[in-house]
Order: structure tokens, then C-alpha cells, then sequence
């Protein structure tokens, strides 16, 4: 990159070092008249011709000097001019080149050009010449910036969807290897690509190698959905039903009631008909989604303490776990009693819902502040310890005050 600098800075050289170089032939040629002006002068003062003469003689010697120092300003002008075109236009020709390629070599125009194809494909479906150039671009950019492992990322994603799972493999385990330890979630997620690219890679067939991918990528995110799925899909391959339907068990758990849970059940029933055909018994009770039905009323004591616009929050909480509500439900102090349904539907995160803990509480909170924390001033009741499909309407009164 120096020497391009150095090519880029030449022409602002020759601009600055013209005048100073024409200036000292000018200034050479000027002391030269002078000095033969000088010369003439004095033979002429020295001579014995009539005064008259002399002053005749001295105008002409003034004159043909006045002539020759005004001739050669004008002739090393011209002919610096002439020198400095002939000089300046190849120097200009080769810097604009010189930026030019400077600019293409480590300027940004491929980045740029790559970013707006991905926002187009954001929008629309890109033709297979823009997906072609696209990878192109990509693959240019991230050996140009190893460090930054974005390039990298959009580059094997895009080969992956093209079909070029080998090359996505490859390109994700760089990634891997210039991750930091500590970013454990990346790591499980490009791991899951890795075991993902090599799956495909191999016309969907499972190996050991694919399934230990799989594992240290749930080592590191045990909730990964898309880890989960490909785990149990390979160990199901593998002839490992029991660890496939713990896989698919965790995953079925996290999700919500859909048509994607439904799905992933008849996966989880093939793993238990191969077990049970291998002689295991296996219990799929927990299939059956779980769900809690809760009547909600207000001791008198608390309804003369509360207002008919305060909120009323019933949220269920694992016994044994985080703090963080399994399902939650909203409504008014106007809307009481009523029976509420807390199920998977409600559930706040990934992992955190009723089908997941066996044992729950529930609690029923009109909040004051509208806020589902508790705070000073509120009205609660929190129930016993109940299983996550306890049959019967659970009744619960809010009749304690929060201090």
C-alpha cells in the first residue's frame, strides 16, 4: 500500500517542485544578460566617442537588453509550459489508474455491492446470476476481513441454501476456530450449521462424526430448537431411539401448541413404537399437553381496598426452577370471578412453559401499579404446590395484602 501512496503523491510532487526548478533557469539566464549589459556599458563609458553618441549607443545597449531579459522569461516559460503538459499528463493518467485500482483493491465497493444485493434479497428473490455474484462477493470479503466473521457467516449460509453444503462446511469451521470460548451461544449455533451442512452434505445420512457435531452444540445451548431437532433426527438414524426421544421430549416441551408440536409427536411415537418393539416400556403421558384451569375471586376484605380498573395478573411459576412465569394471564378487578386457562400458549420463553415443570404454583395478584412485580399495597394468594395438569378448577381468593 506504501508505494501506491507514493504513486498518488507524485503529481502533487512535480506541481510543487515546477515553479522552484523553472525559476532557477530563469534566474541563470537573467545574470547572464546582466553581466554582458555591464560589460558593454563600461566599454562604451571608457570609449572616446562624442557624448552624443555614447547616450545614443547607451539607449540602444538598454533596449537590447530590456529585449533579451524579456525573450528568454518568455521562451523558459513556454518551454517550461511545454515541458510540464508533456510531464503532468502521463503523471495524472497513471494517478487516477493508480486510485483507481488502489480503490478497488482495498476499497469497499465490493461490501457495498454485496450489502445492497442482500437487502434486495430481503425483498424479492434474487436471479441466479445476482446469487452467483453474490457468493463471489461474500467469499472475497471474508478472506479480505478473516476477522470479521459476518462475511464468513453470510458467505456458507448462502452456500449452504445453493446446495454447496461441503464448501458452507468448510467455511463455517474458520468460524468456528476464530471464535473466542466464551461465546458460547455462537459456538452452538455454528456448530448446529456445521452438523446441518455435513448431514446434507452426505445425501442425509447420519454418522457418529455428524451426531458428535450435534452434541457439543447442545453442550453449550441445551434449549437450541434446531440443535434438539437435528439431534434427534440423527440419533433416530442412528438407531439410538431412547436419545432421540430425550431430544425430541426437550424440544416437543419448548414449543407451543401448533402444528410444528404435532408434527414432532408422530416423530416422538416412532421413537417409542421402536423402543417397545425392543422390548422397553415407554411413558408418553406427558404428551398430553399440560394445562390448569383457576377461578379467580376477591375476599371482601380486598374488594373494598381496590379499585374496578386495577389489574389482576394469574401466573403459574415451576416449583423448582426460575423465577420467570410459565404462562400468564391479564385481565381487570371488573372482570372477577372468572375462570381463567393457563397453558403452553402463555408461556414467555423458549423451554419456559407448563408442559415443562411437573409441579407448578399460581398466583393471583391485583397490582395496583398495574406492573406484575409485587409491590407494597397489592392483593395476592398463592396456591400449593399442584401438578401441571391438575384436573379439577383450581379456586384461589386474593385476600392477602403485600407489605
Amino acid at each position: 500500500m506504501i508505494w501506491m501512496l507514493v504513486i498518488l503523491l507524485l503529481p502533487l510532487f512535480v506541481l510543487l517542485w515546477k515553479p522552484v526548478w523553472f525559476r532557477d533557469i530563469q534566474s541563470l539566464q537573467s545574470e547572464e544578460n546582466l553581466r554582458l549589459y555591464r560589460e558593454r556599458t563600461a566599454e562604451l563609458a571608457a570609449s572616446d566617442w562624442a557624448d552624443e553618441d555614447k547616450a545614443a549607443l547607451q539607449l540602444e545597449l538598454d533596449r537590447e537588453f530590456l529585449a533579451s531579459d524579456s525573450g528568454s522569461d518568455e521562451s523558459v516559460r513556454a518551454a517550461g509550459n511545454t515541458s510540464s503538459v508533456r510531464i503532468l499528463v502521463p503523471v495524472l493518467i497513471v494517478a487516477f489508474a493508480s486510485t483507481f485500482g488502489l480503490y478497488q483493491l482495498w476499497g469497499a465497493s465490493g461490501e457495498l455491492r454485496a450489502t445492497e444485493l442482500l437487502d434486495k434479497g430481503e425483498a424479492v428473490e434474487l436471479t441466479r446470476l445476482e446469487r452467483e455474484e453474490l457468493m463471489t462477493l461474500l467469499g472475497g470479503a471474508s478472506q479480505r476481513f478473516p476477522d470479521q466473521l459476518e462475511w464468513g457467516y453470510l458467505n456458507a449460509r448462502l452456500l449452504s441454501a445453493a446446495g454447496k453444503y461441503e464448501q458452507a462446511f468448510s467455511v463455517f469451521e474458520s468460524i468456528l476456530k476464530q471464535m473466542p470460548e466464551e461465546a458460547s451461544a455462537d459456538r452452538a449455533a455454528t456448530l448446529t450449521l456445521m452438523a446441518e451442512s455435513k448431514f446434507f452434505a452426505a445425501g442425509q445420512r447420519a454418522d457418529e462424526t455428524t451426531y458428535a457435531l450435534i452434541q457439543q452444540a447442545l453442550d453449550l445451548n441445551p434449549q437450541s430448537r434446531q440443535a434438539l431437532g437435528l439431534a434427534g433426527i440423527l440419533a433416530f438414524e442412528l438407531d439410538k431411539a431412547a436419545d432421540a426421544l430425550m431430544h425430541w421430549k426437550t424440544l416437543w416441551q419448548s414449543l407451543p401448541a401448533g402444528p410444528e408440536s404435532q408434527v414432532l409427536a408422530q416423530g416422538i411415537r416412532r421413537a417409542a413404537e421402536r423402543l417397545q418393539s425392543q422390548g422397553e416400556s415407554v411413558d408418553l403421558s406427558w404428551l398430553q399437553r399440560a394445562e390448569l384451569k383457576v377461578l379467580v375471586e376477591l375476599s371482601e376484605e380486598a374488594r373494598a381496598q381496590v379499585s374496578e380498573g386495577d389489574s389482576v395478573f394469574v401466573l403459574a411459576r415451576a416449583v423448582s426452577g426460575p423465577p420467570m412465569p410459565l404462562a400468564v394471564q391479564r385481565m381487570l378487578v371488573s372482570d372477577l370471578p372468572q375462570v381463567v386457562t393457563l397453558s403452553d400458549a402463555q408461556a414467555m420463553a423458549p423451554g419456559m412453559n407448563l408442559s415443562s415443570f411437573d409441579k407448578v404454583s399460581v398466583v393471583a395478584r391485583v397490582s395496583k401499579s398495574g406492573q406484575p412485580l409485587p409491590q407494597s399495597g397489592d392483593w395476592q394468594i398463592v396456591s400449593e404446590p399442584v401438578a401441571n395438569n391438575h384436573g379439577a378448577v383450581l379456586k384461589l381468593v386474593i385476600s392477602q395484602l403485600v407489605e
